[in-house]
């Protein structure tokens, strides 16, 4: 199989050098990195070129800078249109991969024809590089390896829990290319993860392969520190911006299968439902809508959003 990586870079300076040089001690090298610069105006760019002319990747590597800000989810949708492998790992700029990502991610893939996208599982950590203990860190099983280890991830986990960033996904290209590609609203591994679900084609590895950084510059606003967890109008916020990829995903008619669209309908309902509740304060009305929706409400959630009622009543 032909290994691409493609990353999506803005104003990554800080961290995009250990990135890099995770990448390249790869125990299994890919054939191609694709890197498309959004128009950083920090150092990014320099760091990349150096690393690639230092190390001698001119021939694999290639960096493409866009003329005009893109955004970061077309950025991404444009790098893995670059893509040509059999399979396409997506990298942020500010994460670690361990050595044995790319060969033990590809070994699962090569065993697993039925999988069309895998996932392995990351830890987390914080911007000096110190691993996070957090409440809402992601949940650590035995280590291991192989198709014996993997589980199929659901439609409805992806909405009850969605814990598949894309710097810990390998998708097949020709899978991707099968369908419509003009979701430009969407998180390209939301999107990703969400349809692979739905086909039953989704699977998760039960193995540690990378580390997730999280910092106050995260694009996707991340955060792990229970203080800022806690504000109220962060977490409505918080509310909003995923209503509107769930709305989103209705607009464009992303989902095919009843059990898709169902899984759709309730979540979004929830939502609107947890919005509701944590704007009135009302301890009631929170313990109500998690009850109503006990299917797509976690203990953590709804623990959180009682504490946040209770430090604002």
């Amino acid at each position: 199989m032909k290994i691409s990586v493609c990353m999506a870079t803005y104003n990554g300076e800080k961290y995009i050098g250990q990135q890099l040089e995770s990448l390249l001690r790869q125990s299994r090298q890919p054939d191609e990195v694709i890197l498309c610069d959004d128009g950083s105006v920090d150092e990014t760019v320099h760091i990349i070129r150096k690393f690639i002319g230092n190390n001698g990747l001119q021939d694999t590597w290639r960096l493409y800078q866009n003329e005009q800000n893109k955004g970061y989810p077309a950025n991404f949708y444009y790098a893995m249109s670059l893509c040509s492998g059999d399979i396409v790992f997506l990298a942020d700029q500010d994460d670690l991969w361990h050595r044995e990502k790319i060969e033990h991610m590809c070994q699962v893939l090569e065993e697993c024809p039925e999988a069309m996208v895998v996932c392995c599982k990351l830890s987390l950590i914080d911007a000096e590089g110190a691993d996070i203990h957090s409440i809402m860190a992601p949940t650590h099983e035995t280590r291991g390896k192989g198709k014996e280890n993997l589980r199929q991830v659901r439609i409805a986990d992806v909405f009850y829990k969605y814990e598949w960033p894309g710097m810990a996904m390998a998708y097949r290209r020709e899978w991707y290319l099968s369908w419509p590609q003009s979701y430009s609203e969407l998180p390209h591994d939301f999107l990703i993860c969400a349809r692979a679900a739905e086909k039953g084609c989704f699977y998760q590895m039960n193995e540690v392969l990378a580390c997730h950084r999280r910092h106050d510059s995260n694009t996707a606003g991340e955060e792990h520190r229970l203080g800022r967890l806690l504000q109220r109008e962060r977490k409505l916020k918080e509310i909003r911006d995923y209503l509107q990829f769930l709305q989103a995903f209705a607009r464009e008619d992303v989902l095919q299968t009843e059990a898709g669209k169902a899984a759709l309908q309730r979540k979004t309902v929830s939502m609107q439902g947890r919005y509701e509740a944590l704007q009135s304060g009302r301890l009631g009305q929170v313990l109500r809508n998690a009850g109503r929706h006990w299917r797509e409400t976690r203990i953590k959630t709804l623990v959180c959003d009682l504490v946040i009622v209770l430090k604002f009543s």
